[in-house]
């Protein structure tokens, strides 16, 4: 069994953590990173019902610019979640590599 430092999982967890917690702080170019790189989020930002519980409806400031939206917290959770999700699956993947490999 792998260590928890060598999983996907984990590594993408990190990033994860570290754009969302970038673009708290008010990086744009993580809004970036976080909107446009993570097809889930692209797809249904603008979408009801979604629309109003992960964009900040009341500032209007960057209504026309999508990648410098105001995200909520549920947008972040996505994030995460998306970012998890893959790293488990290619855990899996490899997982399923190296024991038809050891056979």
């Amino acid at each position: 069994m792998r260590s928890l430092l060598g999983r996907v999982s984990f590594w993408l967890s990190v990033i994860s953590m570290l754009i969302c917690l970038s673009d708290y702080l008010g990086s744009g170019m993580a809004n970036i990173v976080l909107v446009r790189f993570n097809p889930v989020i692209d797809a249904i930002k603008f979408t009801e019902p979604f629309k109003n519980w992960m964009i900040d409806a009341n500032d209007t400031k960057w209504a026309m610019d999508s990648a410098l939206i105001s995200l909520r917290f549920p947008a972040y959770l996505i994030h995460f979640g998306t970012f998890l999700l893959v790293g488990l699956i290619i855990d899996y993947f490899i997982h399923i590599f190296k024991r038809k490999q050891s056979r």
